[in-house]
């Protein structure tokens, strides 16, 4: 079978005049002849649902001396509309090898999205793990709080999240870690601790909080750096309207776990 070469220009796919008006066993000359006639044709239509350009591009090439030529580029209804033109054996070859062509390219192309869609996104976990282990790396050798500070930022970027020092937020109040919201809301696990598990898998699990309203934070505790996300008020408030409107669930899935809860609004830890 003769093998279109499929040509991605402008977002959609194409197929050159030259190519077709051999395949048809057609003079090129004669084959942008017709094609201008569509165009012209298709012109005069003026409430028309595709445009020409959904059919036919302008392009062009340059020949063997050099010169610029015209041709058309033709998407797969320009080259049906090409093919109902024509008859006899030639028409059926071209229909079979541009439907056979764009058929095969549009089918690897939704297997590629469906693979995308299928892979599971980076969690913002195994991002917070990689932080740590790097920025202890860092500290070990004696990297300033600036050169640490731009690995995070260029860490975190993907997921639109801003980083600046612990000292930072200690005069900013409005922003709290996960186990901090977990207190205000009294999710606790079955052991009595702040249920920040619980909290984190709501906010990026299920709200899919947006990450405007999260800051990764460089905590150092002497003898080693963590890192950990904290939120704004925005968030907060969110964590809890979702427990309320979910009638404050005894169970929250995220992360691929179940995390349990108990609620416990009495205690001042």
């Amino acid at each position: 079978m003769y093998d279109l070469t499929v040509i991605k220009q402008n977002g959609g796919a194409y197929i050159d005049s030259r190519e077709v008006a051999e395949l048809i066993g057609k003079q090129h000359g004669h084959l942008m002849r017709d094609i201008r006639g569509y165009v012209k044709t298709m012109e005069k239509i003026t409430q028309s649902t595709f445009g020409v350009s959904d059919f036919f591009l302008e392009s062009a090439y340059f020949d063997i001396t050099g010169r610029e030529l015209p041709c058309f580029l033709l998407s797969k209804m320009g080259c049906e509309l090409v093919a109902n033109k024509l008859n006899g054996e030639k028409g059926i070859l071209f229909t079979v090898a541009y439907v056979a062509k764009f058929n095969i390219m549009e089918a690897a192309e939704r297997a590629e999205l469906e693979a995308k869609a299928a892979a599971p996104a980076p969690r913002l976990g195994e991002y917070n793990a990689c932080a740590r282990v790097v920025v202890r790396a860092l500290k070990n050798v004696g990297a300033e709080w600036n050169r640490i500070i731009e690995f995070l930022t260029d860490l975190y970027e993907p997921f639109g999240i801003s980083v600046a020092e612990e000292d930072e937020f200690y005069v900013e109040p409005q922003t709290y870690s996960a186990k901090q919201i977990a207190k205000m809301h009294g999710v606790y696990s079955k052991n009595g601790n702040p249920h920040y598990w619980a909290v984190a898998a709501i906010l990026n699990e299920n709200i899919f909080i947006g990450d405007k309203h999260k800051t990764a934070v460089t905590v150092d505790f002497g003898d080693h750096v963590s890192v950990c996300i904290r939120y704004d008020e925005y968030a907060v408030q969110a964590a809890w309207d979702w427990i309320v409107e979910s009638g404050f669930p005894s169970t929250v899935n995220g992360f691929g776990r179940t995390f349990h809860i108990n609620y416990n609004f009495q205690t001042g830890d």
